[in-house]
């Protein structure tokens, strides 16, 4: 039977154990490998997916020039560059003064439009009142030239008949100056209520 050397066999044995040694490395090695995979991966799912980082990139923004309804000198700014805003936010405030101003001129305006149509309609007022009062002294002077004109018939019908009768001695001399007095009085009131009645027809005409 053949004996075996002890430098052999602890060489063998060394051999052996760097093996062991050796492999137990590469498994640890695996699985710090397969540890720090496992963790990176959820990193980048769970968290470095939904962000970017970068130390060379630009951003490309939109830049929206604001156009207020009303003019005028700017009097206060309430943002400043990059501040974020929402609808409704108040960006620069606007000297009012102008405003004011032409505020103040067209309630002048206003007052003296409301003084002239109240002088129109108190002048309306005043035409309507002449034209009714001229309308009263139509009515009045055709009235009076009516009654003139009747009275002027009767004495003219009652002179005729007392100058009919004034030659068979029936009528007195009397009865008949007082007769042709009546004619001359009539007529002069008939002439006088024609002139009238021209007249408020030349006032209404005007």
């Amino acid at each position: 039977m053949q004996q075996s050397n002890p430098a052999e066999i602890s060489t063998a044995e060394s051999v052996h154990a760097n093996r062991v040694k050796r492999r137990k490395l590469f498994a640890a090695l695996a699985g710090v490998i397969i540890v720090v995979g496992g963790g990176y991966t959820a990193y980048w799912k769970l968290y470095a997916s939904h962000h970017v980082y970068t130390d060379n990139a630009y951003t490309a923004v939109e830049v929206a020039q604001v156009t207020p309804t009303v003019g005028g000198i700017i009097r206060e700014v309430r943002v400043i560059d990059t501040q974020p805003v929402n609808k409704g936010d108040i960006l620069a405030v606007i000297d009012d003064t102008d405003a004011k101003l032409a505020l103040a001129q067209a309630e002048a305006e206003y007052g003296r439009a409301v003084r002239r149509v109240r002088g129109f309609e108190a002048n309306d007022k005043g035409l309507v009142a002449n034209v009714a009062a001229r309308a009263a002294d139509e009515q009045r002077a055709e009235a009076q030239l009516s009654a003139a004109k009747s009275d002027f018939e009767r004495a003219s019908i009652d002179l005729k008949r007392r100058e009919a009768l004034s030659g068979s001695g029936s009528v007195s001399g009397d009865e008949l100056t007082r007769a042709q007095n009546a004619f001359a009085t009539a007529r002069a009131n008939l002439e006088a209520a024609n002139a009238t009645a021209r007249q408020t027809a030349a006032s209404r005409a005007d």
